[in-house]
């Protein structure tokens, strides 16, 4: 998605074919008028002056008066006089008529622009503020409306507000279906331990205590009780302490420095050598005590995949893209069978570990969510399991809206 709206160009190119649509016609109009105008006034009187010189000669033979034909010509001088004026000026008149006619148009043309527009620049906004998931935007619309534009507006008011809907109604959905999924994954985790708890409470409900060997049977099923309550006693616990995750609190972290105490940390219980490849050194805007427990679960879950002789952990740091870092781990254990992501990552409570709760992968996913990145596990090209995370290095939680 672009983080800047998108420039005006709509309103400038209507304005630009509007203006074009008005001045090229009154340009061409405007020179047709002044060799229309010039044609005309070009005719000269210099012939009538002629025919006045002859007939003036003709009344001086006949000794009649010419009072007439002087006033005549006084008048012919003036319309000559006249013409020349006009023949000299008309050029300017056009010219200012068509600027004047041209400014009139520019202002109504802009005006017309603006009007036109405006509807197509509010739906615009819109659009950018849906594109930015807010989708309490209602634009301003008529009812009826006006015109198309005004249709398309309150068209896209009720968009909105069926997108609120749809949102509410997927919320709830995905609620049910979260909460569906613990049922299913807590029945699964239950099961076993509560049956093994069922058998006990029948021995010893059987049992008689003055005999060696009902004794005997008494203290291994009360041991049983005792190992798996403190089975559910870890479930209970890490179930709190995933409901209990304390929000981000996001600042500058150098990661390499954050990823070399996790590898020192672990290096010292691990079957197999902990190794954090060189590299650059990378900082990002994150939760230090959020990486340290998304990092660490994936170093912990890749030391206890491994076994003595296999290959080493692995930590690689790198940046992915222009605005994201990549952090992979590197197992040589059994491996994961097929790539796991997104929902997959949460879907169910699986632990293959006696003292495990399956918490581990579902609270680095929800610390990867936080802060804007993604987790993936897949088959590692040498066997083993490879996670790969992505984080931006400014998380969208943490961004400074632009104005």
């Amino acid at each position: 998605m672009p983080s800047t709206p998108p420039p005006p160009r709509f309103r400038r190119r209507l304005l630009a074919v509007m203006l074009l649509a008005g001045l090229v016609p009154l340009v061409l109009l405007g020179v047709v008028a002044q060799g229309a105008l010039e044609r005309v006034l070009s005719v000269s009187v210099a012939p009538v002056e002629a025919v006045l010189d002859d007939v003036s000669l003709d009344l001086e033979r006949r000794g009649l008066p010419r009072g007439s034909l002087d006033e005549a010509r006084l008048h012919l001088a003036q319309a000559e006089l006249t013409r020349r004026a006009l023949v000299r000026r008309v050029p300017a008149f056009i010219t200012v008529l068509v600027l004047v006619s041209g400014c009139v148009l520019a202002v109504a043309a802009v005006l017309l622009g603006r009007a036109l527009t405006r509807p197509v620049t509010t739906l615009t906004e819109g659009m950018w503020a849906y594109a930015r998931g807010d989708l309490s935007v209602r634009l301003p619309a008529t009812d009826p409306p006006r015109d198309e534009l005004q249709f398309l507006l309150g068209q896209f008011n009720r968009m909105g507000q069926e997108l609120v809907a749809q949102r509410e109604r997927l919320k709830s959905a995905e609620q049910i279906a979260a909460w569906q999924d613990v049922a299913r994954s807590l029945a699964h985790e239950l099961k076993n331990p509560l049956t093994a708890m069922k058998l006990s409470l029948a021995r010893l409900s059987r049992a008689d205590t003055g005999s060696p060997s009902d004794a005997t049977r008494v203290t291994e099923s009360v041991a049983l009780l005792q190992e798996e309550v403190e089975l559910l006693m870890r479930m209970t616990q890490s179930f709190s302490t995933f409901a209990r995750l304390p929000a981000p609190r996001f600042q500058d972290v150098p990661l390499r420095p954050l990823l070399s105490e996790i590898r020192a940390l672990y290096a010292e219980t691990s079957p197999v050598p902990v190794e954090l490849v060189p590299g650059p050194d990378v900082s990002l805007r994150a939760d230090p005590d959020g990486l340290r427990r998304l990092f660490g679960n994936l170093v912990k879950n890749a030391a206890e995949a491994s076994t003595e002789g296999a290959p080493p952990v692995r930590i690689a740091l790198e940046a992915a893209t222009e605005h994201t870092v990549r952090v992979t781990v590197t197992d040589g254990g059994s491996g994961v069978p097929a790539v796991i992501e997104g929902a997959a990552l949460t879907r169910g409570l699986f632990s293959t570990k006696p003292e495990g709760s399956g918490l581990g992968l579902p609270i680095s996913q929800k610390i990867t969510h936080e802060h804007g990145g993604t987790l993936r596990l897949e088959p590692a090209p040498g066997g083993g399991t490879l996670a790969r995370v992505e984080l931006p290095f400014i998380p969208p939680s943490s961004r400074v809206p632009t104005t």
